[in-house]
């Protein structure tokens, strides 16, 4: 594959685990998956298989942790769900307003809203490993954040626990 920044140089391939910041989530890590850079340029490209059940695996792990939602997170889920904010507001029956505070950590989301959400997010695709009875455990206050590891195989998206 040349490069698309310099187009002069055939580009190196290797596998690493891979930051995936452009979800907009700050702690998830891809393992194991194909990194091209160009060796004139620096150039990378990362090659990330089936993307639309990566951001599904995504959307699971961040609605049924334990603790509160981020507002990066809060953000995830209602794109993932399609939504502007104007249109996700209107929905669970807010301002736009609110959603902008807390999704920028202005304001914390109540936690009525933040299992609304998570409900949202879970039946965009049904679960049936996490029965809806469980969101009474999930919001907590004193819960951190774990960090997501996933791994691409042939039928899909996974955590990744070993790393």
């Amino acid at each position: 594959m040349k490069c698309p920044g310099c187009r002069e140089s055939e580009m190196n391939e290797g596998r690493e685990n891979y930051r995936y910041t452009e979800s907009g989530l700050p702690n998830v890590t891809l393992v194991d998956v194909t990194v091209r850079q160009c060796p004139k340029c620096g150039n990378r490209v990362v090659a990330i298989p089936r993307l639309e059940g990566l951001h599904q695996m995504l959307a699971f792990l961040v609605a049924t942790q334990t603790a509160r939602l981020s507002g990066a997170e809060m953000r995830f889920l209602r794109k993932h769900l399609g939504w502007s904010g104007s249109d996700f507001a209107k929905t669970i029956g807010v301002a736009p307003e609110t959603v902008s505070r807390w999704e920028n950590e202005k304001e914390p989301m109540g936690v009525v809203a933040e299992r609304l959400l998570r409900l949202m997010a879970l039946r965009e695709k049904p679960v049936s490993e996490y029965p809806t009875e469980k969101l009474a455990e999930v919001a907590q206050d004193n819960a951190h954040p774990p960090r997501l590891s996933l791994r691409a195989s042939k039928t899909g998206w996974h955590e990744d626990k070993a790393a």
